[in-house]
């Protein structure tokens, strides 16, 4: 009976224990399922990588290493096929049948182990070598070992082998401080790893297996030998033929590793500083011809250097679709000195002239101007600023297109006075120049002769933009890679294509540097509407071109600031500019005139003014539809001559039936001194008759203020800026115009009420005031104190 207790309760213990055993194991089970579910981190790398340029077509522009120190491209989405054989031949021959570990491989490691007596294989898979490269290469142990085939496998459930190939081509150890298989293809060979022979992968696909041992420009020998084996079991399976097999056995090795090409520095400094460190950029710009441009800039350095000019830098964009095909920030200067590390391209400078287009095309666009219309060029005086021409020389009067291919300052200053510079500057604004911090006033009229700061990507930004508004109907923006724009997206102007196009046109006619007037008669010379500028005190040269097909965009200074004597657009920039443009395709193509938006106006054939009734030869011309020409010429205008056709008269002491009545063409006495030393058939108006002098005198104007002799006080105002000075004529007839002039500086035209603000130094002065008809009358006063 005590027996049968005693088996009773064994059975039962050993049913508990059975019981226990088998909770155990299943949660044992359990618990390793969890955990080999849950081993594999979401992201199996997570070293810093290098920033990398590429250019349109993939090829390497530049890179910066990584924050560890290594050169680590991110990873490709693909391995080339060439070393997926190399390294499947030379790693793991049954990559892909296994599931992670490998038993014939892991046998054979330890025959060999225990055959030297020492560990001379490890039977790793090629996956177990991605779990190692993830685990940071730990010692190695046994316990590891089967720690690595047991993530081994769990990689292989939730990756594909391309996958997994593809994570070892990108992590794996390649000599030096190089890691991945794309950047020791740059690194050792200079080009893209797709792009490599069989004798170069083949080298690449053996270095991982003891990268700090032997790697080229070490153990030279030893790695030929193993490259070589490895190029021989790959002709003995049939991967490379016999003819590929002999020269890839001869093929020499590179010594050690090569400088990473460094053609774009600026852009990718860019890059990185927008948020994009660590990635891989596919930029828009096209190797060649950055190549080509950046050697173009270095060419003309070496002349500039000569004269201590140091910078420059260049934008080339492919008109059609916006894209940024070159971009060199600087040049090549390897003193710190000579700041060759600032990207002038993006760095505000000076504007120069370089934005006198831009007016041209809204003051046409609104109907201020026609291309022909005369402006006025002759010494003027702003308050206290007086503006110069770069040349020192007036043509009195000159076709507002002709100043602007000539760049003369004082027609453009006019034309901002008129157009509005509050208008003007908000105008820039909307085309997307981004250094426009300060409100207008703070510009004032030198806005339009580099009062204000501009970029080189701003700039070529614009152009390009006007250039597609009139060859596609639209913009498209102006790119530096698929998803960054060169500038933050401008708000696009209404210019019309019909102002775009006339503004185009009147730009062709520059003159071209180092070339005479005929240069358009050679066949070579390509259509190319271009603008330079040169900044005050010559510290900026620009010089910009647009044809249907590119925008070359040039600037050309120090870095630092310091001006040269002689660093102009015309000299300095333009000759570069032009030799970019030699070296890009030709169409041949002009914009096409949009007839559309044109329409045709009668003008007046010498002012270029809307004809009046006195205009006796008209043309027409074509304007946007949208303007409203509405100024009628105001130089032509009816005189009375005697019968002699000597004198001019009036009824008050000619009979009305002894006159001649003729149209004149008649400029103000300023205008017309500097005018007829240009133009020698000008015809002065003839003087009046002595008898009718003094009632013409009579009966025209008197100046109210000041008055001959007199002494001004023009006190200084609560805010300690200098005081103004109201001057007064009075006219018999209100709708004449009275031009200003004082101390022979042009100061401005009033009509019907004629009053202007001057602000005159201390000191005395001359103020002479001319009608429309020739009369002048002219007085002297002083400043006693300001």
């Amino acid at each position: 009976m005590q027996k049968k207790t005693v088996d009773i309760l064994m059975k039962n213990y050993k049913a508990k224990q059975k019981s226990k055993r088998r909770l155990y194991t299943v949660s044992f089970a359990v618990l390793f399922l969890s955990w080999y579910i849950l081993v594999l981190p979401a992201q199996l790398f997570n070293d810093p990588t290098s920033t990398v340029l590429l250019d349109r077509n993939g090829e390497l522009l530049g890179a910066r290493i990584a924050d560890d120190g290594q050169w680590r491209f991110a990873p490709s989405d693909s391995v080339p096929e060439k070393f997926k054989q190399c390294i499947i031949e030379f790693e793991d021959r049954n990559f892909y049948w296994h599931i992670g570990v490998s038993g014939k491989g892991i046998g054979r490691a330890l025959l060999q182990n225990l055959q030297n007596g020492k560990r001379v294989s490890g039977g790793s898979t090629i996956t177990m070598q991605v779990v190692r490269m993830m685990k940071k290469n730990p010692p190695r142990t046994y316990g590891q070992k089967i720690y690595e085939m047991i993530l081994a496998t769990r990689i292989e459930w939730s990756y594909s082998k391309d996958e997994i190939l593809n994570m070892y081509a990108s992590n794996a150890p390649f000599g030096n401080n190089v890691v991945g298989l794309d950047a020791a293809a740059w690194r050792y060979f200079g080009r893209a790893s797709y792009q490599l022979s069989w004798a170069e992968t083949a080298t690449l696909a053996v270095l991982p297996n003891a990268p700090g041992l032997i790697y080229p420009g070490k153990n030279q020998e030893k790695l030929f030998a193993k490259r070589n084996r490895l190029l021989t079991r790959l002709h003995d399976q049939g991967l490379i033929t016999d003819d590929a097999y002999q020269l890839a056995i001869t093929e020499p090795l590179p010594l050690k590793p090569l400088p990473l090409p460094q053609l774009a520095p600026h852009l990718l400094e860019k890059m990185i500083l927008s948020g994009r460190k660590g990635q891989t950029i596919q930029s828009s710009l096209v190797a060649s011809n950055q190549r080509s441009v950046q050697r173009s800039l270095e060419i003309h350095s070496l002349v500039l250097k000569d004269n201590k000019v140091f910078n420059g830098a260049v934008i080339v964009t492919d008109i059609k679709t916006g894209e940024v095909i070159a971009y060199v920030g600087n040049t090549d200067v390897q003193d710190e000195e000579f700041s060759s590390y600032v990207d002038c391209a993006d760095a505000p400078r000076s504007s120069g002239s370089i934005l006198k287009p831009f007016l041209y095309c809204a003051a046409l666009e609104e109907g201020n101007i026609t291309p022909s219309m005369l402006v006025t060029d002759v010494p003027t005086q702003f308050g206290s600023f007086s503006p110069k021409n770069f040349s020192g020389h007036f043509e009195g009067a000159i076709p507002v297109n002709k100043a602007l291919s000539r760049s003369l300052n004082v027609p453009m200053v006019h034309m901002l006075k008129e157009y509005g510079v509050s208008r003007f500057h908000k105008e820039l604004k909307k085309l997307g120049l981004s250094t426009l911090s300060k409100p207008a006033k703070h510009y004032g009229l030198s806005l339009i002769l580099g009062g204000a700061e501009t970029k080189l990507t701003d700039l070529s930004a614009v152009y390009c933009k006007m250039a597609q508004q009139l060859e596609c109907g639209r913009t498209k923006g102006v790119w530096l890679t698929k998803t960054h724009p060169i500038v933050s997206e401008p708000i696009c102007s209404n210019w019309s294509k019909a102002a775009i196009y006339s503004t185009f046109e009147a730009l062709t006619e520059v003159n071209r540097p180092d070339e005479d007037n005929n240069w358009k008669l050679f066949a070579s010379s390509r259509k190319i509407a271009w603008k330079t500028g040169t900044s005050f005190g010559f510290r900026d040269a620009w010089s910009i071109g647009v044809t249907p097909d590119y925008v070359v965009a040039v600037w050309i200074g120090n870095a630092d600031g310091e001006g040269r004597p002689g660093l102009t657009g015309v000299n300095a920039a333009a000759p570069l500019m032009f030799d970019v443009f030699r070296q890009l395709p030709n169409s041949g193509k002009w914009f096409r005139q949009p007839i559309k938006e044109l329409k045709a106006v009668e003008v007046c054939s010498l002012s270029g003014y809307k004809a009046g009734r006195y205009c006796e030869k008209v043309r027409g011309e074509l304007i946007p539809k949208k303007s409203k020409l509405v100024k009628i010429c105001p130089f032509h205008q009816q005189i009375h001559l005697d019968k002699s056709g000597s004198f001019r008269v009036d009824s008050d002491c000619e009979s009305v039936f002894n006159m001649q009545h003729k149209n004149w063409f008649v400029l103000p006495a300023l205008m017309e001194k500097y005018y007829k030393i240009n133009h020698p058939n000008y015809v002065v108006l003839p003087p009046y008759r002595s008898d009718c002098l003094a009632g013409v005198k009579d009966k025209s104007f008197t100046i109210v203020y000041p008055r001959p002799d007199s002494r001004l006080y023009i006190p200084i105002q609560l805010d300690e800026t200098l005081g103004k000075t109201i001057f007064e004529v009075s006219h018999r007839n209100p709708n004449a115009h009275v031009y200003w002039h004082l101390d022979k500086n042009f100061i401005g035209i009033t009509s019907e009420i004629h009053q202007i603000s001057v602000n005159p130094s201390k000191g005395k002065h001359e103020l002479s005031v001319v009608d429309e008809f020739g009369v002048r009358q002219t007085i002297r006063f002083e400043v006693v104190r300001k």
